[in-house]
Parts: structure tokens; sequence; C-alpha cells
């Protein structure tokens, strides 16, 4: 599951679901309008057959999942009939912009990463697989999915405001199945449906949630803020759903130091490589997952110790707290 992207700003966060590596990075609100293409495609009718929202029963928090596949058969049309038009400007016209304002706009992430997402388009020799990707997506199947994790999540941590789920086919460009880019906007690139999908929504709806509430215009967050964040994230979908989570698969009970004095010197670092590395693990010796698998462990030190406290308040509480109350570094010495 991918949940934190290698963002160095603040404009900073979060990623997918350690599960396609990813981590993280999830969800629903009634849609935002989306602009309407050349070929007229919001409609009413058009727009019923993209997006299903919902509600939490209890809560009235909103939900939307905006099914964005659908419109790249409008996309493929456009290319045929278009011969001398660049695809780049096609599937911005087609595929982005009709949900632009849903999926992208605001996005407090804004980076390399976030561009790879919005201006990806795949290449010609790749159009049949990916109309046989999008023939395989069920789509009832995913609003089931999505909508049972975010009711849960939002049951654990509600939000202040509504929530969309953007589904996209897999980006080749980009390996997390998974990614928030903003408060309450969680990307979704399809590549096979995964049990996982389950507690990576909740990972990424933490995210969501975390930067709807507590993220701080032009605030620069260091490889040590990530590493709480992704841990918190973890800790999040492990309670909504205890019996199947990301820390069956990503967390190494042992305590290295060797791995940890090299995350350590790069604690208070806002590099975007370094942030990368330090986190997803897998270069320079660290293991795969490396910071989800330590910051979880903070976060699970922290409430051993402070039993009791809700989901809410530890979410809101500042890392280096957390580090320090929660007497990790007993751990290494």
């Amino acid at each position: 599951m991918n949940l934190i992207p290698t963002a160095a700003k603040l404009p900073i966060l979060l990623s997918l679901f350690l599960i396609s590596l990813l981590c993280a990075c999830q969800q629903p609100a009634p849609p935002t309008e989306p602009e309407q293409s050349h070929e007229q495609l919001n409609t009413e009718d058009k727009q019923q057959s993209l997006s299903y929202s919902f509600k939490n029963p209890d809560s009235g928090q909103e939900f939307t999942i905006l099914h964005a596949y659908s419109l790249y058969e409008n996309f493929f049309e456009a290319v045929e009939k278009n011969p001398k038009v660049s695809p780049y400007d096609l599937y911005d016209d087609e595929v982005i912009q009709p949900v632009y304002e849903a999926c992208f706009k605001d996005a407090e992430l804004i980076d390399a990463t976030f561009a790879v997402a919005l201006h990806w388009t795949p290449p010609k020799s790749e159009y049949d697989n990916v109309k046989g990707l999008i023939g395989r997506m069920n789509t009832d199947q995913l609003n089931q999915v999505f909508e049972e994790s975010l009711l849960k999540s939002s049951d654990m941590l509600p939000a202040d405001k509504e929530t969309t789920v953007c589904i996209f086919p897999e980006n080749e460009d980009y390996p997390s199945e998974m990614i928030t880019f903003g408060s309450n906007e969680i990307l979704v690139f399809y590549k096979k449906y995964d049990k996982y999908y389950k507690p990576g929504m909740a990972h990424e709806y933490h995210h969501s949630v975390w930067l709807e509430k507590h993220a701080k215009e032009d605030e620069y967050l260091t490889v040590f803020d990530h590493l709480a964040l992704e841990g918190q994230a973890v800790m999040f979908e492990s309670l909504v759903y205890p019996e199947l989570n990301a820390t069956q698969y990503a967390v190494d009970e042992s305590f290295n130091n060797e791995y940890w004095n090299q995350i350590e010197s790069h604690f208070d670092s806002i590099s975007g490589y370094d942030i990368h590395d330090m986190i997803q693990g897998g270069a320079n010796g660290l293991p795969e997952g490396y910071g989800y698998s330590e910051g979880y462990k903070i976060i699970r030190s922290y409430l051993e110790l402070l039993p009791g406290m809700t989901v809410e308040e530890w979410t809101s509480k500042d890392p280096k707290e957390i580090f320090e109350d929660g007497n990790y570094m007993a751990n290494y010495q």
C-alpha cells in the first residue's frame, strides 16, 4: 500500500498504501460538479454513471466515488477522430477536466508526483491493455469495498468536509495504487482487485483527515514528520481492520541500530529524495517499507503508555511529543 508521496513541502503529504508498495495512501463526498469538456461530458446522465455518493448514516458525513476510468472511452474516441491533436491535450480535455474540480483542485500536495498523476497519458501501444483493464473493473464491487472502508473509518475519525475518491486505471509512471494529494481527495490507480483495498483506503482516509485538520500553509514537513504520519496511518488501518492490514507484512519487530542511525541522521531533512528513501525504504540498505514499520512502532509505543486515548486525540498530537512521551529510544539503548 502506498501512502505518502515524496514531497518536501507541506503541502506535503501523503501517499499510498504499502500494498503496492505503497503505502498509501482514500474517499468520497458529494462530488463538486466537474467542468464540461468539449464533448459535453458533464450532462446529468453522464454524471450519474461517473459518480456514486453516500453518507455516513449516523453523522451525515458525505462521500463520493468518481469512476474516472469511465471517461477513457471518450479519450480513445477523441484520439481516433483527431490524429493531429496531441494525445496529452485530448487526455486533459476528456479525462482530467471533467473531474478536475472534485479530484485535484486545491490539493495541498503540489509537486512532481502530483504532476505525474495529473498529466500521465497512456501511450498508444498500451491502449488495448488499458481498455482490457477497464473492462475487468467491477464498478459495483469498488463502490461496495470503498464505501465499507470509508464508513468504518469515518465512524472512528470523522471529517468536517466531504471526501472524494477518484478511480483511474493503473498509472505506469506512478507505482502507488492509492495516494492522497489533498484533504478530502484520494486517488486510486487500479491494477487489479486486492483484499488490501479496504485497509488501504482507511490508511489514505487518515492522511486526508490529517491534511484537512492539521496541515499548515507554507509548513515544510521533515523526514521525521512523514515517519510519524505514516505510522499513524498504519495504526489507523489496523484499528479499522484488525484482521486485515499492512502490519501483517510491513512491520519488522526487530530494532536494528544501523538502520535506525541512518534514518535518524535524516530526521530534519525536507528533501523529497530523503523522504522517499527513508520512508519507502528499499534504497541505501534500508528494508522495503522501513519508515512505515518504524513509524507504526513509534505510535504503538506511545499508545501503550497512554491507553484510552482516542484516535482524534493522538492524530492531533505533535510528532515529537509522541516520540518522546512514548519513550521509543529505549528500544535502541
